[in-house]
Order: structure tokens, then C-alpha cells, then sequence
């Protein structure tokens, strides 16, 4: 039997059990990032920080397909790489006009090399391309910024 996806109840049930499917892979992700979204017809997609990893209709499967991405999954980049991009980032927002926190940015890495930049646990931009991440990165965190003011 087939769950309605239209009934918020279900999906956040769905969302909460994702998530703690999910926490034991992955504690580095916050558990708010972790989103199942409905698409027009009735299949659940399955987010981190706003990225799919799963399309599936309503059911274990959806959990399953995360599972196995997650578990399976290798990253790409070295630590280092990912420290140094991060330190890229902190060098340019600086020239850009941009404020930063200290300790605010992360920078985390999804199955298929996607790289999510985050301000405060909430993304600012996704790519598979480390110079499109900088770039888009400097452009999200400026407009922020300037809307904030």
C-alpha cells in the first residue's frame, strides 16, 4: 500500500527516521539539513542540504538507497584538500568585502564529490566543481550579506 506523500505528518515521520538512518554514516551532517521533498508525481526525494541522494516512491527502499550511498561512498578529496579550499575561501572573502565568523564556514563532502559550503550548518552552495564552489560561494555569501544590511 502506498503512502500518501501529500500528508506533512508522514513525510516528517519519514524525514525523522531518514534522519536517524543517516546520523550513524554521517554525524559531520546536521540532522535539519537531512529533507525528504515531494515531486509532482508523488515520489519522494530524499535531500542533504538540498541534494538529492534517493528518488524513490514512499518506503523502505528511500531509506535503503541513502543507506547504501552513504556506506558505500568514498570520499574524493583529501582532508587537506578540503582544509585548503576552506582556507582559499577565508583569503578571498576578505578582498570581497565579505565578514565571516571564525569557525562559521564548513565545508562537506556528499556522494558523487558534491561539495556543500555552509554558513552556520545552513548551505550557501553546491558543486562538484571546487572553483565553481569559491566562485558561487563569494557571489551567495555577498548577496546574503548585502540583504542582511
Amino acid at each position: 500500500m502506498r503512502i500518501p506523500p501529500t500528508t506533512r505528518e508522514t513525510r516528517l515521520t519519514a524525514e525523522a527516521h531518514l534522519r536517524a538512518v543517516v546520523h550513524p554514516l554521517r554525524p559531520d551532517i546536521p540532522a535539519g539539513a537531512i529533507t525528504i521533498e515531494t515531486d509532482e508525481r508523488g515520489l519522494w526525494s530524499a535531500q542533504i542540504f538540498g541534494v538529492e541522494q534517493s528518488l524513490q516512491s514512499p518506503g523502505e527502499s528511500l531509506y535503503q538507497e541513502v543507506m547504501d550511498r552513504l556506506s558505500h561512498w568514498h570520499p574524493i578529496y583529501e582532508h587537506d584538500e578540503i582544509a585548503a579550499l576552506l582556507t582559499t575561501l577565508k583569503i578571498i572573502a576578505p578582498k570581497a568585502g565579505l565578514a565571516i565568523p571564525p569557525g562559521s564556514l564548513k565545508l562537506i563532502e556528499l556522494p558523487a564529490g558534491v561539495l556543500v559550503l555552509t554558513l552556520n550548518d545552513v548551505p550557501v552552495v553546491a558543486s562538484e566543481d571546487p572553483l565553481h564552489l569559491l566562485s558561487q560561494a563569494v557571489v551567495s555569501l555577498r548577496a546574503a550579506q548585502d540583504s542582511a544590511r
